[in-house]
């Protein structure tokens, strides 16, 4: 069982409060990991009409962002998020910096991405309306206590359709593998993540939850 770790030094409650918040997290630990879960009420797909396969040649690396690739290729790979595959599809990768504070040769001081660009000149946009922030506000304006949710990794949270995820094929220098989770960069994602998180907490929103995108906040009248 993974303990859950949890920091409520910036937190507006009192010592009694954060003692009886902690024993509440300790008894739910089976609640939480620090994989992202996989829902299935709704599948990322990728229409692509009649359009032919898009291909881009692989990119040359230098030897230290090579090692950060293979990290995050095989992280993904053990994780389940990719798998090897053949595919008449081929997007380029791209590591782009995403801590300075880190040295350029940490494994984690790049983001893995793919740059999907001539898929998504392909691909029909799915529209699906993101909430208004102004509503969001006001239905939580008058709130007591206000907690705030942030999905771990959410878009790896949703499947890729089954016969979408061949369209979804990056190029290495170790092989070809593709998405069975959906990755950022595709169109249409946003709309798809709002939609399936809308279907997942349709029961609580406008009553004590409200939603946009992978961040949640649950309203509560007190503490108790």
């Amino acid at each position: 069982m993974e303990k859950v770790e949890i920091d409520l030094s910036k937190t507006k409650l009192g010592e009694k409060q954060k003692r009886e918040l902690q024993e509440l997290f300790d008894n739910l630990q089976g609640l939480f990991s620090n994989k992202p879960g996989l829902t299935y009420v709704l599948f990322y797909e990728i229409d692509t009409g009649d359009n032919p396969s898009v291909v881009s040649r692989s990119n040359r690396h230098y030897r230290v962002k090579q090692e950060i690739l293979d990290y995050h290729v095989d992280k993904m790979l053990k994780e389940g998020t990719i798998i090897p595959i053949q595919s008449p599809y081929a997007s380029l990768v791209v590591l782009c910096r995403k801590n300075n504070v880190l040295q350029p040769d940490n494994l984690e001081s790049y983001r893995f991405a793919v740059d999907y660009r001539k898929l998504n000149a392909i691909t029909k946009y799915p529209r699906y309306p993101l909430p208004l922030i102004d509503n969001l506000i006001m239905n939580i304006s008058h709130t007591g206590i206000m907690s705030a949710l942030d999905l771990r990794s959410g878009y790896f949270q949703m499947a890729v359709n089954t016969s979408d995820i061949v369209k979804t094929a990056f190029v290495t220098k170790n092989g070809t593998y593709a998405f069975r989770r959906m990755p950022f960069g595709l169109s249409g994602t946003a709309p798809n993540f709002q939609k399936a998180i809308y279907i997942i907490l349709k029961p609580v929103i406008g009553k004590f939850g409200n939603v946009y995108m992978d961040d949640v906040i649950i309203s509560s009248p007190s503490f108790t």
